[in-house]
């Protein structure tokens, strides 16, 4: 069980699962000026995006 913390210390930013219309889910990025979704693995771009659903953790290793 993790300690109790303060809010601040939960402030983590979110990871995205991207689901692709081809069936595919990853884990990926979305670029804040352009809107686009990259692929952590690759860094490849992902074009056919049906849907995203962010993840958030306590913490980060």
């Amino acid at each position: 069980m993790m300690p109790d913390r303060p809010a601040s210390a939960l402030d983590l930013p979110c990871a995205l699962v991207v689901l692709g219309a081809d069936g595919r889910v990853q884990f990926g990025w979305q670029n804040p000026e352009t809107g686009a979704y990259y692929a952590e693995a690759d860094g490849s771009c992902i074009t056919d995006v049906i849907g995203i659903v962010e993840w958030h953790g306590r913490t980060i290793h």
